[in-house]
This record gives structure tokens, C-alpha cells and sequence, in this order.
């Protein structure tokens, strides 16, 4: 009986290819075939995690998506998650206020214009999102950069659930309190909003994100801010 002898260095190699991985685009095509004129079976977005069965080429993974075999760009994948800071929250207040857009610079030299480009409008709840997050502003205690990535651990009725977000403008430090956690009118995030197209009880009435969506309701248990 003879016995087949797989060399050490390609079982590695095969290993490599295969396994958990990790999106590193803002969005990201999953495809039926491995080419870009194939059609697109669903989206995954920055950090986002996928399953990779094999190697196709250089430039294409096959992977797992919703229990089917599909395709995905091979440049835009990494092997490692990007990284963030945790923070506790600093108040218990449910409040999470309005900026509307049309407050923020048009200026592409700026990194607030340059991210605003990329703006996309919510019609379901008049915030403002880059890719599949939702547009902040919070104190310069957490960061500075703009374009980071932020997640809002939010804690409603016992349950806690994630808000992706990211940095589209920093609150000046006059306008915070509590080393520049807080902004002054007690709210840990201030959205990025249409006012015309929020509903009218979460713009005018109570002035609360919270108000906009479901995805807003509860308060703030922790800020995860990203390192890349």
C-alpha cells in the first residue's frame, strides 16, 4: 500500500489561502463569478469579516457567503482586523443631537470637504453615512482624525447593539466639557443630518437622533475607536 506524501511547505501554503479574513475597502463587491462584469450578490464592508475557501488567481478569492460559493477582489482583503480603543462613556444621557450638513465646509482641502464628497443621505432617517457608517462628531478626548472609524456600543431595553460610524467632524473643544468627552449640550455624538428629511419629532420636537430610528435608540455604554 502506498501512502501519498504531501510536502510540509504546500500544506502551509494551501493553509495561507484559506480561512477567516478581513475587508479593508469601504465597500466591497461580492460577485457570482470571479470578474467584475459579473453580478454583484451582496456587499461587505470595511473590517467585515469573510470566509476565503481558495486562492483563484491573483487577483480573485473564492469564498463563503450566506451558505453559497461567490467571488471577491483579492486587494481588498486582509488577514488581520483592524484594531480600536475602547472607551467607557461618560454620561448615562440618552441625547444624541443634530449637525446639520449644510453647517459643514465644502472645502476639499479641508478633510471635512473631502469626506463630505463622499456623503451619502439616509432618506429613512435624514442622517448622513459614509458607506454603511453614519456620519459623528465627538470631542477632541477620543480623536481628531476625520474619516475614522468609530463604533457606538448602544445599550436599549437590556440589549446592546453596534452603531457603525465615522469621524466627519470634531466638536471644538469650547463647545465640550469633561475633558472634551461631552458636548455642552449633553450629548456624546452629535449626527450629521438633512433636517428636511428627518421626521419632524426627532428634529423639532425633541431635537434627538434618537428619535430618527431604531438603530439610535439608547444610551452610549461605550466608544470603540478605531487605529487605522
Amino acid at each position: 500500500m502506498m501512502l501519498l506524501l504531501i510536502p510540509f511547505n504546500n500544506m502551509q501554503t494551501a493553509s495561507a489561502k484559506t480561512g477567516k479574513r478581513y475587508i479593508k475597502a469601504t465597500s466591497i463587491n461580492i460577485r457570482k463569478k470571479p470578474t467584475t462584469k459579473s453580478k454583484s450578490i451582496g456587499i461587505k464592508y470595511w473590517n467585515d469579516s469573510i470566509h476565503v475557501i481558495s486562492k483563484v488567481n491573483k487577483k480573485w478569492y473564492e469564498v463563503k457567503y450566506k451558505n453559497k460559493t461567490a467571488y471577491i477582489c483579492s486587494k481588498y482583503v486582509s488577514k488581520k482586523r483592524i484594531k480600536y480603543k475602547r472607551y467607557k462613556s461618560p454620561s448615562n444621557n440618552t441625547f444624541k443631537s443634530c449637525l446639520p450638513a449644510n453647517c459643514l465646509t465644502h472645502n476639499t482641502s479641508l478633510p471635512q470637504g473631502r469626506l463630505r464628497k463622499k456623503y451619502i443621505l439616509d432618506y429613512k432617517t435624514g442622517v448622513y453615512k459614509v458607506g454603511d457608517r453614519y456620519c459623528v462628531a465627538l470631542g477632541s478626548y477620543y480623536t481628531t482624525k476625520i474619516g475614522t472609524k468609530i463604533d457606538l456600543v448602544l445599550s436599549h431595553n437590556g440589549r446592546k447593539h453596534v452603531l457603525k460610524c465615522i469621524l466627519a467632524d470634531q466638536k471644538a473643544d469650547k463647545d465640550t466639557v469633561n475633558n472634551h468627552k461631552v458636548h455642552k449640550d449633553g450629548s456624546v455624538a452629535e449626527f450629521v443630518v438633512h433636517s428636511k428629511v428627518m421626521s419632524y419629532k426627532a428634529r423639532y420636537v425633541h431635537g434627538d437622533v434618537s428619535y430618527a430610528g431604531k438603530q439610535f435608540q439608547g444610551k452610549i455604554v461605550q466608544i470603540r475607536v478605531y487605529q487605522k
